[in-house]
């Protein structure tokens, strides 16, 4: 039998729950049926070597070339681009200014069975994906609440049709995502994130994380940016402190409002239980460690931090977002409001919930890329 040559197409590879669940896919996709790709607008990031082996990886030397141009024009394009951008931007999509500068690159030549702009929803990978990537099938993979975070409509439904199949991590955003564009319904599928529970608790092994006497672990993974909630972390550490709760809270992850959020723990005199670590290439000693798991997301699509957490079967808390559907069904689990008094009233009921031992299974329906060539 044949394998299906499957591109994905990413931006770059840095530390975030996409480029994790894209790992974790080339990892689990069954090397008999398939002979995955990856391309890249840049080749770079602290998750390359985690690549599999097996697994080419393109570098799009068109994007690369052009990087400043297509994300910064006004600032590093020629006065025709900054025009053309300008113009674009008036006409409500991008995709005209970026047909200008890639227009005349080298691109993939390459064929595949299937090509997938995984990083979605993605304007300009959307685009690029159904324009310039040689596949007899094309789809767009969605990883975030579309009614969140910025989705350009006008540029959907201009690229959307060259699509052949939109895959979606969630039920309730794939919900949310029909109900912006009842148009592509019938192109929508659920695939859920993936998570190799037996690698994470093997890793998880790697090195321990302190634990201080009569305090409890709290943790949370993730991206220190405004989507990931760290601000009202803060605030809830700040209210469970006032209420006489010990612990020690791991906030794992980099981001833009890392030193405004490190600044704002010395302000509140929070440096002795709330602990901004910075990236971790392996967060998951820190997992393995906490008596309760917190997800303060403003918005998800699936999150995969959550998701890693439910292998360890610690109590969880998450704000309702998107895709935290995946916990309504643990005793232990609670899904609050993106408040802090409900947040610090639910991690102060988690710190009493028992661990519960459970198996988890991820749920991978590979049928679901094999029937799109069938």
């Amino acid at each position: 039998m044949k394998r299906i040559r499957i591109l994905f197409c990413v931006n770059y590879m840095h530390m975030g729950g996409v480029e994790k669940s894209l790992i974790a896919l080339l990892r689990a996709l069954p090397r008999d049926r398939f002979e995955p790709h990856v391309a890249l607008e840049r080749g770079t990031g602290e998750l390359m070597d985690e690549i599999p082996q097996d697994v080419p990886v393109h570098v799009l030397r068109g994007f690369e070339r052009n990087y400043a141009r297509v994300y910064h024009p006004l600032a590093c394009g020629s006065m025709a681009d900054r025009a053309s951008y300008l113009a674009a931007k008036l006409r409500g999509t991008l995709v005209p200014y970026y047909d200008r500068v890639l227009r005349h690159e080298e691109h993939l030549t390459e064929h595949f069975d299937i090509a997938v702009a995984y990083q979605g929803p993605n304007e300009l990978l959307d685009w690029y994906v159904g324009e310039y990537i040689n596949a007899d099938r094309r789809a767009g993979w969605i990883h975030f609440d579309v009614e969140r975070c910025y989705i350009n409509r006008r540029t959907v439904r201009r690229v959307y049709p060259r699509l052949d199949r939109v895959f979606i991590v969630a039920e309730s955003s794939r919900d949310l995502f029909v109900k912006m564009f009842p148009e592509f319904g019938d192109r929508c599928r659920v695939f859920h994130n993936i998570v190799d529970p037996e690698r994470v608790r093997s890793m998880a092994r790697e090195y321990d994380v302190e634990r201080r006497p009569e305090r409890a672990v709290l943790c949370t993974v993730g991206r220190v940016t405004g989507q990931k909630g760290p601000d009202v972390a803060v605030e809830v550490a700040s209210r469970l402190r006032r209420r006489g709760v010990a612990f020690d809270w791991y906030f794992v992850g980099e981001g833009d409002m890392l030193e405004r959020c490190r600044k704002s723990v010395c302000r509140l005199g929070l440096d002795d239980c709330m602990h901004f670590t910075g990236v971790r290439l392996n967060p998951f000693p820190y997992l393995r460690a906490a008596d309760v798991y917190v997800q303060p997301s403003r918005y998800e699509g699936y999150c995969i931090a959550v998701a890693e957490a439910r292998v360890f079967g610690m109590p969880i808390v998450c704000t309702q977002f998107a895709g935290s559907e995946q916990v309504a069904g643990l005793s232990n689990a609670q899904i609050v409001a993106h408040d802090a008094d409900a947040l610090a009233d639910a991690v102060e009921r988690a710190v009493g919930m028992p661990r519960i031992e459970r198996e988890y299974v991820s749920e991978c329906d590979f049928s679901l890329l094999t029937e799109m060539i069938e």
